[in-house]
């Protein structure tokens, strides 16, 4: 649990990023992968987004294009100096997790091959190593990835996913201590029991329950029948409201990916 694994029998999101590119300015492709390699065509996406760049150009001086949304489908881009990073995927993917998938694709390109860009001898074999990271960046879930860097951001000690229906853990990167059934359950009773509380005084529907103990604050947020369990460290550099608004966005943007699998 505290290297954060998936507790579950199958995976609870296939990932549907289909096809991630890295091109220079040049629009040559230096390394791509998809989760289905035939259908990656290198050539018409750079061609494709070159003509949608210069069109856009011409037609708006000075603008970026930063997306393209198609049928089912979008494609969103991530421009540097001299590079572009190119996601295709469904377009239900919300944009907040695309950018989270841009933004840890590009960090971890420019932090290996910065000083090799731009290229000036032509060889882009020096950047094949790379897809092998792209292709276990898509085997990875979403769900990881992005509670993994959430955790990151805020700071937190632990977070804990949970499926009500199905009693399942979804995803758990906490110390083996405090992440017991009980622990899960008493989180459950919990949010039912603040439900009740606001009904009585006509206080709306409870989405999220934030506790001050001695040694840390416990955020606990719920959607639907997933709810989300966050630990933090009783410390005084932490806004109150960010805990909340982070831990709420978080689960929202989980809820609709795991409505997106429900679909397929």
């Amino acid at each position: 649990m505290e290297k954060g694994e998936i507790l579950e029998e199958k995976k609870v999101i296939e990932n549907y990023v289909e096809s991630i590119y890295v091109y220079d300015n040049a629009g040559v492709c230096l390394t791509s992968c998809g989760i289905k390699p035939e259908n990656l065509d290198e050539h018409i996406v750079s061609g494709f987004f070159t003509a949608i760049k210069k069109f856009g150009q011409k037609l708006i001086p000075g603008t970026v294009v930063k997306s393209l949304i198609m049928s089912g489908h979008k494609l969103f881009y991530n421009n540097f100096e001299n590079i572009t990073f190119c996601i295709q995927c469904y377009d239900d993917l919300p944009n907040q997790v695309i950018d989270y998938i841009l933004n840890r694709i590009s960090n971890q390109f420019l932090e290996i091959y910065q000083e090799r860009l731009p290229i000036r001898d032509g060889n882009i074999s020096i950047f094949s190593d790379f897809s092998t990271y792209l292709s276990q960046f898509m085997e990875q879930p979403l769900i990881e990835g992005l509670l993994e860097d959430f955790g990151y951001k805020v700071l937190s000690e632990g977070v804990i996913l949970f499926d009500e229906i199905r009693e399942k853990i979804l995803f758990a990167k906490v110390p083996e201590e405090y992440s017991s059934r009980k622990q899960i359950a008493m989180s459950g009773m919990l949010i039912n029991f603040a439900k009740k509380l606001s009904n009585e005084y006509q206080g709306g529907d409870v989405n999220s329950i934030l506790i001050s103990s001695e040694n840390r604050w416990i955020c606990i947020s719920k959607r639907e029948y997933i709810y989300i369990i966050v630990l933090f460290p009783k410390t005084k550099n932490i806004e109150l409201n960010i805990i909340v608004e982070k831990t709420e966005e978080i689960l929202d943007n989980i809820l609709k990916m795991l409505k997106i699998e429900l679909i397929k």
